[in-house]
């Protein structure tokens, strides 16, 4: 953490889809205070009762106004790159907050594309994208999948919010109060984090803590949420411990996975103007000692001079993955893909081969007159006594 005075940013959120109409909306009637916010979409009833400053209506000759139901082919070929009206809107945008779901539609199409638009007028970019339900299926997920790999590639930090949250969660019983449940959730996270970065305070928190965060990687066992939120306001007399206990008690945390699979906590704090660092300090202390795992915390506080005895936090769980993962074997070059068989082959231990054993030959033995014959008359022609089996008479050995 630095103590640094810096200028007021710029911090511009824009939603895509429904989806992230629909953040925009908690955030305008959950979160006081102006933000920056754009909308774009496909569909032209949501764009027009959302509540974003700026709406920009995207392939009206492709869907007529009536969005894309969940079907990307029906923008296939389609990117905001280029396009002359997008530049006054997205001009001056130092840092960007976009969201976006990536389970199909105008948001996993669009996303990639956006992004870059945005790095090209030279700003930071963190997306928060929301995961489909597992029981979606396939389909789906290979499109969010797809999406959320463009996304990484061009955006600085990608944190993902899964749906699977709602059914782990209380809040399942009733799916639509769930829904604008996560919504609001991620809305109030986007709050705590655009004022830490934009307004003057004590501490900053920028981008570059997100992306540390976060990573550029993929999850190799296949997992896409990488990121859990929790929000919490007190005030009054024992303001600190009713907030530290309400945020770690946060019901988008109440089946402990962020716990489990976290290894990053972020912390976005808002208080007063009368708040000074050491007291910052020691709430981070008593944070730190409530939370269920020891993990590494970054944070930021943001001063709002209008709140006197009130504190907001915002808690953002992360899991890290590291971008280096273990080459596939049809990626490494033919000659390099040898030398690797080689070396696997000198460390494999020899294997010695078992010894076929043969039964050593010997003899049988019987009886030289069989009892069975005892009472009766010997069979003897010439010289040999035919009651005696050949191989005796002739003293032949058998081999078996």
């Amino acid at each position: 953490m630095k103590n640094i005075s810096i200028e007021k940013e710029k911090v511009a959120i824009l939603a895509l889809g429904g989806a992230g109409s629909a953040v925009l909306d908690n955030l305008a009637v959950a979160c006081e205070g102006e933000h920056r916010t754009i909308c774009i979409d496909t569909d032209a009833l949501a764009l027009r009762g959302t509540v974003a400053a700026k709406k920009i209506l995207v392939a009206p000759e492709r869907v007529h106004g009536l969005g894309t139901g969940g079907e990307p082919e029906l923008l296939e070929g389609l990117s905001l790159e280029v396009g002359d009206s997008l530049d006054p809107i997205l001009s001056g945008i130092q840092t960007a907050i976009v969201v976006v779901a990536v389970s199909g539609g105008t948001g996993s199409v669009l996303a990639p594309s956006l992004v870059k638009r945005l790095k090209m007028e030279k700003a930071e970019v963190v997306v928060m994208a929301i995961a489909p339900f597992t029981f979606e299926g396939g389909r789906r997920k290979e499109r969010a999948n797809r999406c959320l790999a463009e996304l990484r590639k061009v955006a600085d930090a990608v944190l993902v919010f899964s749906n699977d949250r709602l059914l782990e969660s209380s809040m399942a019983k009733d799916m639509r109060e769930a829904q604008r449940s996560l919504d609001r959730a991620i809305a109030r996270t986007i709050h705590g984090l655009a004022h830490v970065m934009e307004k003057n305070g004590l501490v900053h928190l920028g981008v570059g803590e997100l992306k540390e965060a976060v990573g550029k990687g993929t999850d190799a066992m296949g997992g896409m949420e990488n990121a859990w939120a929790a929000v919490a306001e007190a005030s009054g007399e024992g303001r600190e411990a009713a907030v530290i206990e309400a945020v770690c008690e946060d019901i988008m945390l109440e089946d402990g996975k962020a716990w489990r699979e976290g290894n990053r906590v972020m912390v976005s704090v808002m208080t007063g103007a009368d708040t000074s660092l050491s007291e910052f300090h020691g709430f981070l202390e008593k944070l730190k000692e409530r939370l269920p795992v020891d993990l590494p915390i970054s944070a930021g506080a943001a001063v709002d001079p209008d709140r006197t005895e009130s504190l907001s936090v915002t808690l953002l769980v992360t899991r890290r993955v590291e971008e280096s993962v273990l080459p596939q074997l049809s990626e490494i070059a033919p000659a390099k893909r040898e030398e690797v068989v080689e070396e696997k082959n000198l460390e494999e231990p020899k294997v010695r081969k078992k010894r076929k054993f043969v039964a050593s030959q010997t003899e049988l033995e019987f009886e030289p007159t069989p009892s069975r014959f005892a009472r009766s008359t010997p069979s003897v022609r010439g010289a040999e006594d035919l009651d005696r089996p050949t191989y005796q008479r002739r003293g032949i050995k058998l081999k078996v």
